[in-house]
């Protein structure tokens, strides 16, 4: 519970942290149980992985226009109100998904996509107004830990239930952690909490846009964390399509993806890593093993339990980059820009979700499903080299 003395400066105490990361497991779960179900549902719906990628690539227009137009949002509502619209817009996402109908099924999968985005600038507005930044290293690997979890045991939990138990139970569950993540947050206190940005004026998107791009540290930070959001992205969506036509099933392939982000239970040693030897070492060494390991998947694609195994490996290497969170974006955002320049940085996972089925939809008409691997593998090298711009010192 937050004091009501402290509402507007850093009110809580290092001991609340874990509270507070505890959050996010509760609304990541409402995503999580759906993850390997909804690629699963949009191939067996629309056939084959090309067409699956272009609709991926089209939804996810809706969270990119969602992050972008938050700050707008926010100062007109607030924080909390905006939270309750993005926590809706995923309640009603979730009676639409559970539909075996094209068009309902895609506007569900659109409002899905804008609520993870809405919610996602919500709440990390409040973690820069509750979290000092000298701090930020102590509690991002807790809430990296938070977030994980749910999407670690969501996954397979998702595609099993649905198989063998009810066929709509994963939407069930969607909407009750739904319920149960709004509850949560009304227990911390946080709807009382006043954030920067709620008093924002003159809101011009293409304005903050522009700022963004002209400050260096941004533009790295967000290229960065692109690269790997991208590559969650291919594994996330990919790796159960790939399991279902290689042979080895659908429920197999819903468990390599929660084996793969079961490594994320490690970015607590990983934050270690990063304050030892440096955010700078840490990001190049996780780009560099996933991009190594990338390219071993594509040779032996035509093993699939081979492929399978290299690609849960290849996963821990994109946790070791869990591992400074978003670390380098709180450190460069500036205070009186964080609702402007939040909403901005947010866009990452959509454009990632955007920009990855879009190119693949383009590639699968030429190329066999194992180009996704040899693709990413081209992104996270050059993402090792660009981590030379990140300051060594960086703890």
């Amino acid at each position: 519970m937050i004091p009501a003395e402290n509402l507007n400066t850093f009110p809580m105490p290092p001991g609340s942290y874990l509270k507070f990361a505890g959050l996010f497991f509760v609304q990541t779960m409402t995503r999580g149980i759906l993850l390997s179900v909804l690629p699963l549902q949009a191939f067996a719906i629309l056939g084959n992985a090309q067409r699956t990628s272009t609709l991926f690539f089209l939804v996810s227009v809706g969270g990119i226009l969602a992050s972008l137009i938050m700050p707008w949002v926010i100062q007109r509502i607030g924080n909390y109100r905006a939270f309750l619209v993005g926590s809706a817009a995923m309640l009603f996402s979730a009676v639409l998904l559970s539909c075996e109908q094209v068009v309902c099924f895609s506007v569900g999968l659109f409002f899905h996509v804008f609520s993870i985005a809405s919610i996602e600038v919500s709440l990390t507005l409040y973690v820069l107004a509750l979290i000092p930044r000298r701090e930020m290293t102590q509690f991002e690997p807790l809430r990296i830990v938070s977030l994980v979890l749910a999407l670690t045991i969501g996954p397979f939990l998702g595609v099993y239930f649905q198989e063998k138990i009810l066929h709509s139970l994963p939407y069930i569950i969607c909407a009750s952690f739904v319920v149960l993540s709004i509850l949560y947050f009304r227990l911390l206190g946080l709807q009382q909490v006043k954030v920067l940005g709620e008093d924002t004026r003159n809101v011009n998107p293409i304005r903050y846009m522009t700022r963004f791009v002209a400050q260096p540290r941004l533009r790295l930070a967000y290229g960065l964390i692109l690269a790997r959001s991208a590559w969650w992205t291919m594994f996330i969506i990919y790796m159960p399509i790939y399991c279902e036509q290689s042979g080895l099933g659908e429920l197999v392939g819903a468990a390599i993806v929660s084996i793969g982000t079961a490594w994320t239970l490690t970015v607590p040693f990983w934050g270690w890593v990063g304050r030892r030897f440096g955010i700078q070492a840490l990001l190049r060494s996780g780009f560099a093993v996933a991009s190594i390991l990338l390219v071993a998947v594509y040779m032996v694609a035509d093993m699939p339990w081979v492929a399978s195994v290299l690609m849960v490996f290849c996963a821990l290497g994109t946790t070791m980059l869990d591992g400074a969170g978003n670390v380098l974006f709180f450190r460069a955002v500036r205070g009186r820009e964080r609702a402007e320049m939040t909403a901005v940085f947010a866009t990452y996972r959509d454009t990632g979700q955007l920009a990855t089925p879009g190119l693949y939809a383009v590639l699968l008409k030429f190329f066999a499903l194992p180009i996704v691997f040899s693709t990413a593998a081209v992104w996270m090298m050059v993402a090792a080299w660009y981590c030379r711009y990140v300051p060594q010192k960086m703890r």
